[in-house]
């Protein structure tokens, strides 16, 4: 059965349907957001498969079931659809984080709250889980760049491990950056491997990593396990 409204629907259809052919009567602006964000998950999807190397504008409007011409009305190239995939992936992410972060009082619980809530939801959606972590450096500078951002939001939220750290020396400067870089690559490896959906089961090591620099390996180990 289509999921396609009738042309005469009073109704708007979800933002990611299929439009209906002919007259619609759907207002314009509504139309060009339909098909920016067809084009933005076609290509999402297509970089779970292929990888940003392997992703072509054809397979992308294809996938959006819209023509080359209405990938051009939007996006210059592959990379402007690549960038603007990777930002709403960022934006959606970053409202997960936030929430995960403020479940919890206690600092270390945040930490593993939002690791739990980054490894889920990249366990549901593994195609956006590569096109955060692994493809930002193979698709252009200003896709690196913006992941280099990205990651840079995220140090302020380990920084406060500083305060509750109990012994051992002082931090260097780069070692938040350090962590989330190498939490980065675990990630993106598991997803370019085809595993994605086991993303969950990294929850106990990654946290235990992340923690055991401000709290040791003993409370960080009880902490990630808990």
């Amino acid at each position: 059965m289509s999921s396609d409204p009738p042309a005469d629907s009073p109704h708007p259809p979800d933002e990611l349907a299929q439009l209906p052919h002919g007259r619609h009567g759907l207002p314009p602006e509504f139309v060009d957001h339909n098909q920016r964000e067809r084009l933005i998950a076609s290509f999402t999807a297509l970089v779970g498969e292929v990888g940003f190397s392997g992703a072509t504008i054809t397979a992308i409007a294809d996938g959006a079931g819209v023509s080359s011409r209405t990938f051009y009305k939007f996006f210059e190239t592959v990379e402007d659809c690549c960038i603007a995939a990777f930002d709403k992936g960022v934006e959606d992410v970053r409202s997960l984080v936030a929430a995960a972060y403020r479940s919890q009082a206690e600092w270390p619980l945040r930490i593993r709250a939002v690791l739990e809530a980054i490894l889920t939801e990249f366990s549901e959606l593994p195609d956006l889980g590569r096109l955060l972590t692994a493809e930002p450096f193979v698709a252009g500078p200003e896709t690196a760049t913006r992941h280099k951002k990205a990651l840079e939001e995220l140090v302020p939220f380990l920084r406060e491990g500083r305060e509750v750290r109990t012994a051992g020396e002082s931090l260097p400067d780069t070692a938040e950056r350090g962590i989330l870089g190498a939490v980065n690559s675990m990630i993106a490896r598991q997803v370019t491997a085809g595993r994605g959906g086991e993303l969950v089961s990294l929850l106990p090591d990654l946290a235990q990593f992340v923690l055991t620099p401000y709290l040791g390996a003993a409370e960080a180990r009880r902490i990630a396990c808990g």
